[in-house]
């Protein structure tokens, strides 16, 4: 028992990761090509920033909504509905004649895809093992890191000729990965397995033990207490929600930024890609190892060192004088970044009953989509004023925050300290 207990990798863990996968590659599909979209339709660019912005906006609104709706009515159900409007708005684009109908159909898809994700982040930690959670969840996030290292090649490879049929095709084929991601959801049986349970439980008679308490349907396992809700989020996901926020914030300066950069240094540009590509590698090898020290001595072991990694690692990409420099910075900042974001996501997860899991991983993706959506401009206003130096030392000033923050307020140590204290 005790073996089946820790298995990671069930059935129901493997078909939440391909489901939120499906809808994962239909994100980075169209974060690389819809501005070619746009442009072709519009016939200028101008416009290409607000498919960004109706995006993210959408997701950033509905994601605390997707949240309390997977705590209603089950993770499965809304992973579901938001793959099945994920998919008629990939159909929908191919019918599109105007600017204004592609922002209602942008948007259509942001509630879709948030709905999606926010919910598979919420049935992770409902199916990995509480003794294993942190390897769990990072292992969980791969997803992501494949769709971003494929997507956008496969994307930009069917509408290389920028035609309308070409357009059409990856709207298809998008349609596609969103029915794989629907119908892999069909087949989580989590839920369905632990409401029957409960029903038959509900029924059954104890003769030994007549004076036994009836165990009901909505009863749950003894959790963690819950804690104060504000705007309808545990008030105990905000602190590491904001070393989130602050840690994307700075790193934003990397993913929005660091090709401008490397062309005002005489960099090739087609050769700055390798940068991400090694720290992809960083990020793979910190998912595949570092929860499974998370989980034996807590967050904070890998956490703090990943940010005072990261603060370096802006801190000194300014001073990097040649490519070849700059890459060698790429793995350990890769590494870093798989220490720091699924640790925090974990710790979110524990510190909260599991009856708010919904509204955990709303907190977590919305801390990320804020700290990028708010970095990319202010940065961007900084190095029209002054210098990409300034930008990425200013980033890292950002990372130190958040490493402050977490060692005076977020740490292990200070919430079993506060915990004793109540």
């Amino acid at each position: 028992m005790e073996e089946r207990k820790a298995k990671l990798f069930s059935r129901d863990y493997i078909l939440v990761i391909m489901s939120a996968m499906g809808a994962s590659f239909v994100n980075y599909f169209f974060f690389s090509s819809l501005s070619l979209f746009a442009d072709k339709l519009t016939g200028t660019v101008v416009f290409a920033g607000f498919m960004s912005l109706a995006y993210s906006a959408t997701a950033l609104i509905i994601r605390p909504v997707s949240g309390i709706l997977s705590d209603r009515n089950g993770r499965t159900k809304i992973l579901i509905l938001g793959a099945f409007l994920g998919a008629v708005a990939c159909l929908l684009y191919s019918f599109t004649t105007s600017l204004a109908l592609l922002l209602m159909i942008r948007v259509l898809n942001g509630i879709g895809m948030s709905m999606n994700t926010t919910s598979a982040g919420a049935a992770i930690p409902d199916i990995v093992p509480k003794e294993r959670m942190a390897e769990g969840v990072g292992i969980f996030g791969m997803y992501s890191t494949i769709a971003q290292a494929i997507g956008p090649f496969i994307a930009l490879a069917i509408v290389a000729d920028g035609e309308f049929s070409s357009f059409n095709r990856l709207f298809y084929i998008a349609a596609l990965f969103c029915t794989f991601s629907l119908v892999c959801g069909c087949f989580i049986k989590y839920e369905r397995k632990g409401k029957a349970a409960r029903k038959g439980q509900a029924v059954s008679a104890v003769p030994d033990e007549p004076d036994a308490p009836a165990v009901t349907e909505k009863q749950d396992a003894p959790d963690e207490p819950e804690g104060k809700i504000i705007f309808g989020f545990d008030v105990r996901v905000f602190g590491p929600a904001l070393v989130m926020l602050l840690y994307f914030f700075g790193i934003s300066s990397i993913l929005s930024f660091l090709t401008l950069y490397g062309k005002t240094r005489g960099f090739q540009v087609e050769y700055l890609g390798s940068f991400f590509l090694v720290s992809a590698a960083g990020l793979l090898v910190a998912r595949l190892f570092f929860g499974k020290i998370v989980d034996r001595r807590g967050g904070d072991v890998v956490v703090i060192p990943g940010l005072i990694i990261t603060a370096l690692v802006l801190f000194t990409i300014p001073l990097m004088p040649s490519l070849p420099l700059l890459i060698c910075v790429a793995f350990p900042y890769g590494m870093a970044s798989g220490a720091v974001s699924p640790s925090l996501n974990s710790t979110m997860f524990k510190r909260c009953s599991p009856k708010r899991r919904g509204t955990v991983s709303a907190a977590y993706y919305a801390s990320v989509d804020i700290g990028i959506t708010l970095g990319a401009p202010v940065l961007g206003w900084l190095a029209d004023r002054t210098s990409f130096t300034w930008v990425y030392w200013s980033a890292s000033a950002v990372v130190v925050a958040a490493f402050l923050l977490h060692i005076f307020f977020v740490s292990d140590k200070q919430f079993k300290r506060r915990a004793a204290k109540a």
